[in-house]
């Protein structure tokens, strides 16, 4: 397959688009292991106002979650969209549902998947513990070569959705190891790449868009952008790097 180009970055990889074109739910990490929201509670799910898993995202205040900024953009309309809290395997009705009442992107946004965050701001608080945001001064939380674990309910193979919750942990590396989904012009300050261990595929896939990555339980990025096909020739996995929002938009 020849490597997709930049401009068709976010046509290659979201979450929304996947549910527009086939309308069925996305489910989990590539690879990676099953996890639990009771391990993670700030993990949140994303469904649209008929049940379709959207995206994923980030407990960051009570009315607060973190999420890629695409989710929003590309959603039909964004304050339709249900957060779902506490519910490991989305076939199920454990956890709470919230609704949106409010949203923010990044004004800097743009469909190449620059700058890709966003906050929605819910109509209640939920119950679980948030997740801190890494902000200036969190610098050695992105030590290359370092671990990162990325959270998600997006697909977990070629074969079809799953439904529940997982983790895999990557190793935070140089944005051109996560090439085609990166290109020279990028910026380490914007965004960050993480990879799969040794003889592993673990990676991001549809669904999982604005998913945490995870520091010494501090959120450090959201699923942006990278392996599309959920398969084993480009596991790569790209993140919105969380010192990249806006301190306004947290708020």
């Amino acid at each position: 397959m020849r490597k997709p180009k930049r401009r068709h970055m976010a046509m290659l990889f979201t979450a929304a688009g996947l549910v527009a074109a086939t309308a069925a739910p996305a489910a989990a990490v590539h690879g990676g292991a099953a996890t639990t929201t009771g391990a993670h509670p700030f993990v949140v799910a994303l469904e649209t106002a008929s049940g379709e898993q959207w995206c994923t995202g980030a407990l960051i205040a009570p009315t607060k979650v973190l999420t890629a900024g695409h989710c929003v953009a590309e959603a039909d309309d964004p304050t339709t969209l249900r957060v779902i809290a506490g519910r490991t395997d989305l076939t199920t009705s454990a956890g709470q549902v919230r609704r949106v009442k409010s949203v923010k992107v990044d004004p800097r946004y743009t469909a190449g998947l620059d700058h890709d965050s966003a906050v929605l701001t819910l109509d209640r608080p939920l119950p679980q513990r948030p997740a801190r945001v890494a902000r200036q001064g969190d610098e050695g939380l992105y030590r290359l070569g370092g671990p990162a674990t990325v959270y998600g309910y997006g697909r977990t193979g070629t074969d079809g959705p799953g439904t529940r919750l997982k983790e895999a942990v990557l190793t935070l590396s140089p944005l051109a190891g996560c090439e085609p989904y990166t290109d020279p012009a990028d910026s380490p300050r914007v965004k960050v790449c993480g990879l799969p261990g040794p003889g592993r595929t673990d990676s991001i896939c549809k669904g999982d868009s604005g998913g945490p990555l995870v520091v010494n339980g501090v959120v450090i990025g959201m699923v942006s952008t990278g392996n599309k096909y959920c398969d084993t020739q480009y596991p790569v996995s790209v993140f919105t790097r969380a010192t990249d929002v806006p301190a306004d938009l947290l708020n």
